[in-house]
């Protein structure tokens, strides 16, 4: 088994506001492996508010032995063959995974959802996500969320401009929408008024209201509406699930966070026996990272792998 990497930056088609600040791109890399003549492909991105770099993924990825991931009678599985890889980081582990993942199936000539037991039922409701902007703005990143099939928006907040943002939003479109506040809000009582008036507009979920070890304001939150709260930052990896089910209706995993398709699946059937909804999430991956989500989605409550629609150009394709 061979293994290329490839650093790339997608850049945004619009500028990616959030609380965390703005960027115009995302810098990612791209793990291409192939074995008996059949090519795959899997991605990390790197956000610049978390402690990862492109660097540090290239180096722990070029360190691994690549004849270590298939067993002596030639087969793959990457659920096991990367347990020993754990102590790399996670968007370094999640593409090599995906990667593998996909040459497994294209070897095998079936899907990984099939490999999985995952049946190809009623997909969940898609959202595209509008980070923080003016009116005038809001209204062409909706027409681009239409234009590629999109119907239901996710609005992201910042604590500051938040009643302006669900104002612009509702001039512009009806219909039920998400939130995701991204550790933004303040103190239950400066937030719940809003909530409620959230709630009462038909958002249908609100993501990481507050920072991501307040669970006693995220509880109260969740006492008192009766839409989700759903968990994001404050829920990274499997051993997190336990400790945020009591304040959160339930979690978003992303696949960049967790370290791949095996651990994200992994988590899917932790959280559900808890009775947590999953929302399915990425972190403006291109098509490649986004498709090996969607081999997940069917066990979901919710569909937020919108990355590929964000950016311009993808320059692999599975």
């Amino acid at each position: 088994m061979n293994i290329k990497l490839h650093p790339y930056q997608l850049e945004f088609i619009f500028p990616f506001r959030i609380a965390h600040g703005i960027r115009t791109h995302t810098d990612a890399l791209f793990v291409e492996i192939a074995h008996d003549g059949v090519t795959a492909f899997g991605e990390a991105t790197f956000p610049p508010y978390l402690p990862y770099t492109v660097d540090d993924a290239v180096k722990s990825l070029s360190a691994i032995p690549m004849q270590t991931l298939i067993d002596d009678a030639g087969i793959i599985d990457p659920s096991v063959s990367l347990s020993s890889y754990q102590n790399i980081q996670a968007p370094a582990l999640a593409a090599l995974d995906m990667a593998l993942w996909t040459l497994k199936a294209k070897l095998e000539q079936t899907s990984i959802r099939s490999l999985l037991g995952i049946a190809n039922s009623s997909e969940p409701p898609r959202t595209y996500t509008i980070s923080v902007c003016d009116r005038e703005e809001m209204a062409k990143r909706i027409t681009a969320g239409k234009a590629q099939g999109y119907d239901l928006f996710k609005l992201k907040m910042n604590g500051k401009d938040d009643r302006q943002m669900l104002t612009d939003f509702r001039s512009l479109q009806n219909g039920p929408f998400a939130i995701d506040a991204n550790q933004s809000w303040a103190e239950l009582s400066q937030t719940l008024d809003f909530a409620k008036e959230l709630q009462s507009q038909d958002c249908i979920l609100i993501e990481q209201p507050f920072v991501k070890t307040d669970l006693d304001n995220t509880l109260a939150l969740r006492n008192a509406l009766s839409i989700p709260i759903i968990a994001d930052e404050s829920c990274q990896s499997y051993n997190d699930i336990g400790r945020v089910s009591a304040a959160f209706s339930g979690i978003n995993i992303k696949l960049q966070k967790c370290g791949g398709i095996s651990p994200a699946f992994k988590m899917i059937q932790h959280a559900q026996s808890l009775g947590l909804k999953i929302l399915i999430g990425c972190m403006s991956e291109s098509v490649i990272g986004c498709s090996a989500g969607e081999v997940l989605a069917p066990l979901c409550d919710w569909n937020d792998l919108d990355g590929a629609a964000l950016i311009k150009e993808v320059p692999f394709k599975n």
